[in-house]
């Protein structure tokens, strides 16, 4: 297969993938979302790649945000939300951060492609992405792409589709975004 063949193929399912996202748990982690008083995500790998473009992007959306490891991390508490991205909902280092937030009672949503995943067990709430695992379990959504690459992918542009809609709700234009974009570039 050329190049314009293997995009139409990774285009076609993230498009079969994206459109199985249950629009319920969406609109009840945009709530979350837009309530915490501080949000922090934590993955590891490609999905943390992904979730660092979220944040850079919520804190354009004027959303307290950041990392799990950054230099400028700060506490976690009651207020607060933890999201937990990991398609097998078995990775160590998410699962023990997981529990840690749990236990400053904050809340915590995982996001996965596995409902009965441990972190999806720990977690207060879930938005599920239909999506493989580096495990490869029975009944995962098929894909051609290696590992857990149409996850990274959809929680990419998960957090893209969330921008526009917190655009929307908080009627922000592309101007208030760039008043809270990096000017020193």
């Amino acid at each position: 297969m050329n190049l314009c063949e293997q995009t139409a193929l990774i285009t076609d399912e993230l498009s079969r993938a994206m459109v199985q996202i249950s629009e319920v748990e969406a609109e009840e982690f945009m709530t979350q979302l837009l309530s915490a008083r501080r949000v922090l995500v934590v993955g590891v790998g490609r999905v943390l790649i992904s979730l660092k473009s979220w944040v850079k992007r919520m804190i354009h959306l004027g959303i307290d945000i950041n990392f799990v490891g950054s230099e400028t991390e700060r506490p976690i508490f009651a207020e607060d939300l933890l999201i937990v991205a990991s398609s097998s909902g078995e990775s160590a280092v998410p699962k023990a951060i997981a529990q840690i937030a749990k236990s400053k009672g904050a809340h915590v949503v995982y996001i996965g492609c596995t409902a009965d995943s441990t972190i999806a067990q720990m977690a207060d709430s879930r938005l599920l992405l239909a999506g493989r695992t580096k495990l490869a379990l029975p009944g995962e959504f098929g894909s051609a792409q290696p590992m857990s690459t149409l996850f990274e992918q959809q929680l990419f542009l998960l957090g893209d589709a969330l921008t526009l809609i917190i655009m929307n709700r908080k009627n922000l234009s592309e101007g208030n975004i760039k008043a809270n974009h990096a000017n020193l570039e």
